[in-house]
């Protein structure tokens, strides 16, 4: 059933008008009539059962049936420092790693990297809140402003702070997993070039632990969702 996020303030006793872009992605590309049903969810954790009751030009009215509490949020608190790379593959990174639970992404900017800077934070926020509808999740993680590397380490460290560093023959993931208490983590990536050997370390001046992903070089792309999966299945809900 489609799903679609409202705010919880638009509710009038079991009534819940609908406009805007989820208007026209209902009635004009998803084409549903009266007495159709539809799933509508909250940020605070709230998802509804609903039927259209009547559409209009530039609306729709809803009928709440039914009402439950969810929670499809990771107990882990992941926040991913990614170098931006090239073309839509930094499109595919927000909406896996929104499906897989992180909270906060980071974009930044290495030495390697090819692209030095965008506009495509709201494009990416757009990404990530429709991701959401398809995974069950009722929160978005949040898509913070472009970062230059070396500001990284201002930001609050987590539990566990890794650098994913291809060169890593030594460390994998499941030699730096020490502790069962780890309720955050944040994780480095890097672009297609990889980092230099400054930033490595940099950032392991600064308590980040270097790991390697195997003997294979994977893609950027590739590696973020294989980290972020790796993560969660030891600490979190995977």
């Amino acid at each position: 059933m489609p799903r679609f996020k409202i705010n919880s303030e638009n509710i009038i006793e079991n009534n819940v008008q609908i406009s805007g872009e989820d208007y026209k992605h209902i009635v004009k590309v998803l084409r549903m009539k009266v007495d159709d049903n539809i799933m509508l969810f909250d940020s605070k954790g709230y998802e509804y059962d609903c039927v259209i009751k009547k559409i209009s030009k530039d609306d729709l009215q809803a009928e709440i049936l039914t009402n439950d509490e969810i929670n499809r949020e990771s107990p882990l608190n992941v926040t991913l420092f990614q170098a931006i790379i090239k073309g839509d593959k930094m499109d595919l990174i927000v909406q896996k790693a929104t499906e897989l639970g992180v909270t906060d992404i980071y974009p930044i900017i290495t030495e390697r990297s090819e692209v030095k800077n965008t506009n495509k934070i709201p494009r990416w926020q757009k990404i990530a809140d429709e991701s959401i509808k398809q995974c069950g999740r009722s929160i978005s993680p949040i898509i913070r402003p472009e970062l230059n590397f070396k500001y990284i380490f201002e930001q609050n460290k987590s539990d566990l702070n890794l650098i994913f560093y291809e060169i890593e023959e030594n460390s994998s993931i499941k030699e730096v997993l020490v502790s069962d208490q780890i309720k955050s983590v944040s994780l480095i990536i890097g672009p297609e070039g990889g980092f230099t050997i400054n930033e490595v370390k940099l950032a392991t001046d600064n308590d980040f632990i270097t790991v390697g992903l195997g003997k294979r070089i994977l893609r950027a792309e590739t590696a973020s969702i294989v980290a972020i999966t790796l993560i969660q299945h030891y600490f979190g809900d995977i």
